[in-house]
């Protein structure tokens, strides 16, 4: 107690004595500490998904993969194959189907509510992996037919205080359940999140006629195996199986995904609600953010320390003449060191859990600091405390203690001993300092350039109705003939905008031809000259006679590229091994987000397949239009309410990882831009403090004070013009492999270069110029009078 007492009243005294170098050293590595904490848990996030099942390891989930030249396409093994694999293969324990997550609307004595996390499934989910039931009996929970199973969040929401057991909830279009189970907190670090859990019902959609189905596939499977199962084995065996019940060998080869890695490949097959969860990409930009802030933090302090243990110098030299031994100045520094970063973890766990609600929203996470939850939280702070006295304690401990004796107390500056680790160190601030903030404008860039990329149509004025809805499919005509009497409305069309329908696999190329994916969608005759689409050969279906219009498609492009014809040449040419005939090409244009590259796309006209109306208006005619589209949608009978959307604003959410990636990059450049000119500012004093009779005695003999300042600052701007040429190589590096991932990018960084490197160049000029002056207006007299 005695020590930790002593431990405190140095510490205060450190900080009475020191106050502004204190308070700077606590703000630096307060904020280092704050985003290595941040990045610390979000990286530990994301590498525990899915891990904490026990049986984790040996869960798979099948998938067929079909292999392209435009990538992979996964696809879901038939139904009846689950219980199968679970008879005939050894290695197979036990399997469970999953649904994918519905939207669903609910109601609870008549107050309607809405979901996006409803899902069907069996049993066997409670067996393979270890969701829990709080209250209810899992092997009995979801056998009843009416049965349904809500989370731990549903029954806080709507059964506050009592048993939801036995209540009523009645689903849209599935009728009236029966709560039977609640679920337990599902940790967040799962991919597999619920709301609801009703039994599979194979008299309903979407399991409907699929149980002894052998062809197609709802839900996603997921198997229990033996440990250390062959694969291969598995696969072989696999293909032996639907043989022996198709009479047909397998079209595609089975792979089996291991499930503790779905989320972090890519396979999961399911969206979640995480900004940037389950990419490596990110794991990695996240654990470099973190280390970079730590390292210019530790950096930041070890200048500021050892510039102020010169100050200091006669203080350490009476410690050793009262007899204080070298170790015993180490361990003074080092308690120090420890006293500072002590409170400077605590104003970052203070900021961190401040911050958290609204970083959590940000990445779309649930990180948290409560050690009751997760105790192995508890070794992030610890492991902090660790690092920065290794980083930051040691270097100034052993310099304060190598001082000489005899020297100092006859009032000589020590010696700069260390000058090029001190220098080096600021080159590395800077030198992550210019990155990130050349990063920073690097993404905000490609972001614009993406969200104002031309789409290839005219997507202003115009919202596309989804009229696959209930009640109105069957009265598309009466639709669209009621919509073209309004006088505010310019253009009537369907067509595929803002987004596609489907897709078809067609041979391609000559000799061994090659199977690729064609978006495939269906469009009625106006929907060029609505969607404002430029035809580079052939016609519009709007310019084709009606008795020529049978099987007639319209490509694009990239369609053209892949079936090796010119324009011309596809005009009256057939699809391979089909009936369809090529009457126009059109020019590309974008059914997804800038984020990917545009696909081969066949359009039909087909009005029996129509998915969408287009209403195409004068501009500042939104609402009316909108007002009377829904007013003749309700006239017509329409059971589901009226949906639609602004074409020109569709993809606006697509760019809100790069938007919400700028943000914080923007945020740790300020961050780091604060750190690193502390550590700048500690070496202009520790250099003026060295050379401050140099200054004082060339001020004597005549030097005016911008020949001083250019004395004293000239080599702190070439370091710092160093660590921009540094920076710019290693920052285009990497950088451009992330630019590399769109297939639309920025044309050049050059510019933001420049831009960088003179902002930091005149930041540092500022900053030296502002303590430059400080030091060059001492009065010699003072500083020589003992001389």
């Amino acid at each position: 107690m005695n020590k930790l007492t002593q431990f405190l009243k140095s510490g205060i005294k450190l900080l009475k004595r020191e106050r502004y170098y204190a308070f700077l050293n606590i703000l630096g590595l307060g904020l280092g500490i704050f985003c290595f904490l941040l990045t610390s848990l979000y990286v530990k996030d994301e590498l525990t998904h899915d891990k904490w099942h026990k049986n984790a390891e040996n869960i798979y989930m099948p998938q067929q993969v079909l292999e392209t030249e435009r990538g992979s396409m996964m696809l879901r093994p038939p139904y009846a194959i689950g219980q199968a694999w679970v008879d005939e293969n050894p290695g197979v324990k036990d399997f469970v189907n999953i649904s994918g997550n519905f939207r669903k609307d609910y109601s609870i004595n008549d107050e309607e509510f809405k979901t996006e996390q409803f899902v069907f499934t069996t049993s066997a989910l409670f067996r393979i992996f270890d969701f829990r039931l709080s209250i209810g009996d899992p092997d009995k929970a979801l056998e009843q037919p009416n049965g349904i199973v809500i989370s731990y969040e549903i029954a806080s929401k709507h059964f506050k205080g009592e048993n939801p057991l036995g209540n009523h909830i009645e689903v849209e279009g599935l009728g009236v359940y029966k709560v039977t189970g609640v679920l337990g907190p599902i940790p967040s670090n799962s991919h597999l999140q619920f709301d609801f859990l009703a039994p599979i019902d194979f008299s309903k959609s979407p399991y409907e006629g699929v149980e002894n189905n052998w062809q197609f596939g709802s839900g996603y499977h997921y198997l229990l195996l033996e440990e250390h199962y062959d694969l291969d084995q598995l696969s072989a065996e696999t293909a032996e199986m639907y043989k022996e019940h198709t009479g047909k060998e397998v079209s595609m080869p089975y792979q089996f995904n291991r499930f503790s890695e779905l989320y972090m490949s890519g396979k999961a097959m399911r969206t979640g609600n995480s900004m940037f969860g389950g990419q490596q990409k990110y794991v990695v930009i996240f654990s470099i953010i973190g280390v970079l802030m730590l390292l210019v933090a530790s950096f930041n302090y070890i200048n500021l320390t050892t510039s102020r243990s010169f100050a200091r110098a006669k203080d350490f030299a009476i410690r050793k003449v009262v007899g204080a031994s070298k170790l015993r100045l180490i361990f003074i520094q080092l308690g120090e060191t420890f006293f500072i970063a002590l409170l400077g973890l605590i104003l970052a766990i203070i900021a961190l859990e401040l911050t958290l609600p609204s970083i959590n929203e940000l990445l779309g996470k649930n990180l948290n600091l409560e050690v009751t939850r997760d105790p192995s939280v508890l070794m992030l702070p610890v492991a902090v405390l660790l690092l920065i006295m290794i980083l930051s304690g040691i270097y100034p401990a052993l310099i304060g203690s190598r001082f000489n004796l005899s020297a100092t107390l006859k009032g000589k500056t020590p010696n700069a001993s260390g000058a090029l680790i001190r220098k080096s160190l600021i080159v590395l601030q800077f030198t992550i300092c210019t990155g990130v903030l050349a990063s920073a404008i690097i993404i905000r860039s490609q972001s614009n350039h993406m969200i104002n990329l031309d789409l290839g149509y005219n997507s202003e004025n115009i919202i596309s109705i989804d009229i696959r809805k209930n009640g109105i499919y069957d009265k598309n005509e009466a639709l669209r003939n009621e919509l073209e009497r309004s006088t505010l409305i310019q253009g009537v069309a369907s067509g595929p905008i803002p987004r596609t329908g489907g897709a078809m696999m067609i041979n391609v190329g000559e000799g061994e031809k090659k199977q690729q994916f064609f978006d495939y969608s269906s469009a009625d005759k106006a929907f060029v000259r609505v969607a404002g689409l430029e035809v580079i050969a052939g016609s519009s279906f709007e310019q084709v006679e009606e008795s020529k219009l049978e099987n007639g498609v319209i490509i694009n492009e990239e369609a053209l590229k892949l079936l090796d014809l010119t324009a011309e040449e596809a005009i009256n040419t057939k699809i391979p091994d089909s009936q369809m005939r090529i009457v126009g090409v059109i020019k590309d244009y974008h059914t997804s987000s800038a984020k990917s590259k545009i696909g081969p796309q066949i359009i039909a006209y087909n009005m029996e397949e129509l998915s969408n109306v287009l209403l195409r208006y004068k501009a500042g005619d939104e609402q009316k239009v909108v007002a009377y589209a829904q007013s003749v949608w309700e006239e017509l009978g329409g059971e589901a309410p009226f949906d639609y959307v602004v074409v020109e604003h569709y993809f606006d959410n697509a760019f809100k990882r790069e938007e919400a990636l700028s943000f914080i990059f923007n945020v740790l450049t300020l961050m780091l831009v604060v750190v690193a000119g502390l550590g700048l500012f500690a070496l202009t004093v520790f250099e003026s403090q060295l050379r401050e009779k140099e200054l004082c005695i060339r001020k004597v003999l005549g030097a005016n004070y911008l020949a001083l300042l250019k004395r004293l600052n000239t080599g702190f701007l070439a370091l710092i013009g160093l660590s921009i040429l540094i920076s710019v190589p290693i920052t285009q590096y990497l950088i451009g492999s992330w630019l590399e991932s769109f297939p639309y990018r920025i044309a050049s960084t050059t510019t933001v270069y420049i831009i960088t490197g003179g902002f930091i160049l005149l930041l540092a000029v500022v900053m030296l110029t502002t303590q430059g002056m400080r030091a060059v207006r001492k009065n010699p007299v003072d500083i020589l009078r003992n001389e």
